[in-house]
């Protein structure tokens, strides 16, 4: 049944691009896309440029892999005018002469968008690995992952990504029209919320002995941030699902000295919120590479991710801290795969005890253990 499902999607998407500079020869469904149908399409004709390949993402009315999940179709115009107003944004490179990589981190180029089928054009990243993929390979605990060289790496791959991301949420606030087309995105904006602060009340029935005790906290916490998004003068433009995954690069070895692209992908989420919900999942999602899988990168990207982002508040940084231990216990203890029981309580723990820390502002507890990058670039 799933199957033929996805045989006649495949069949839809290849009718709506016929007539079009995009009409294709073949369509090769790609993995990792979960709420969409992702293809790598083989045009019948190149484009102008030379282009023969390209992505097609096509949306439904409910999840890819979980029709029974219906979410909105709205999602896709909201991407579409996002990646039309990123075009003219600037690709954040080399930060420095002394930074011996040069991570060209940007958005893909944004070609064709059929409404009526909701299904999109984009530039197709040939060879390419989502972050989180790239990292459980290429950093995988073992010989020389905790070398000066993998560090240096990681360090100024985070970095490029903080840097892209402070710049882009600059830019993003200085952009009324675009604020007004994701300000619209209210469903996906408290879905979001949902995930990460009402799940935070449901974990506990997952860990009573490591959550119950701190029960009033998590209330608080979910009452607080329901309540920042009734204070729009408060919100600006974010990604609003901005993680490993929806980080791509070339999956072979990264060299001195050669143009790294970046894509960053997935702008269906995009909303008016919080910076802090940004920063503070990417951070989640790279410090669960050292938490699960022992691999140091995951804390050195962490930690030239927050240098790159630059200074901010004291109350930023415990705001992000919260939206950090949140990811940890509402998504880091249920994704299938990631460790033993023992390591996933140990996660619903170390999650537990970021909130509580930031909650009472306690920074020294932070400086004392190797969270501290989170206050470095404190003003």
């Amino acid at each position: 049944m799933a199957s033929t499902n996805s045989e006649n999607i495949t069949s839809k998407v290849l009718a709506s691009l016929k007539g079009t500079p995009y009409e294709s020869s073949s369509l090769d469904i790609l993995s990792g896309g979960t709420a969409n149908f992702i293809y790598r399409a083989t045009l019948s004709q190149p484009l102008d440029d030379g282009t023969k390949e390209v992505l097609v993402k096509h949306s439904e009315e409910y999840i890819a892999n979980n029709p029974s999940f219906k979410i909105t179709l709205a999602r896709c115009r909201i991407e579409e005018e996002c990646l039309r107003a990123l075009s003219a944004f600037t690709i954040v490179g080399k930060a420095d002469s002394i930074d011996p990589y040069n991570f060209l981190v940007r958005t893909p180029k944004f070609y064709h968008f059929d409404a009526g089928n909701n299904t999109q054009v984009q530039e197709y990243l040939e060879s390419g690995s989502n972050l989180k993929s790239y990292a459980l390979k290429t950093y995988a605990a073992g010989a020389g992952s905790d070398s000066e060289a993998t560090k240096r790496q990681s360090i100024q791959l985070g970095k490029a990504l903080g840097r892209w991301l402070r710049d882009f949420h600059d830019w993003a606030a200085q952009q009324p029209d675009l604020r007004a087309v994701v300000a619209e995105n209210t469903e996906l904006q408290l879905l979001k919320h949902t995930i990460n602060f009402t799940w935070l009340l449901d974990r506990i029935k997952l860990f009573p002995s490591i959550l119950s005790e701190v029960e009033g906290v998590f209330d608080e916490i979910r009452d607080a941030t329901a309540a920042e998004l009734k204070n729009e003068s408060e919100l600006q433009v974010i990604h609003g699902d901005f993680w490993s995954g929806n980080i791509l690069l070339p999956s072979g070895p990264i060299q001195e000295g050669v143009d790294v692209p970046i894509f960053v992908i997935d702008w269906e989420m995009a909303q008016i919120g919080k910076r802090n919900l940004d920063v503070g999942q990417m951070i989640g999602e790279l410090y669960q590479l050292k938490l699960y899988k022992d691999i140091s990168a995951g804390l050195w990207m962490v930690q030239g991710f927050v240098d790159g982002y630059g200074a901010v508040s004291e109350e930023f940084a415990f705001r992000t801290a919260i939206q950090f231990g949140a990811h940890l216990v509402s998504f880091g203890t249920v994704v299938s795969g990631w460790g033993t029981p023992t390591q996933v309580e140990n996660c619903a723990r170390v999650g537990r005890d970021i909130i509580v820390y930031a909650w009472k502002k306690d920074r020294r507890w932070f400086e004392e253990n190797d969270l501290g990058c989170l206050f470095g670039e404190v003003r």
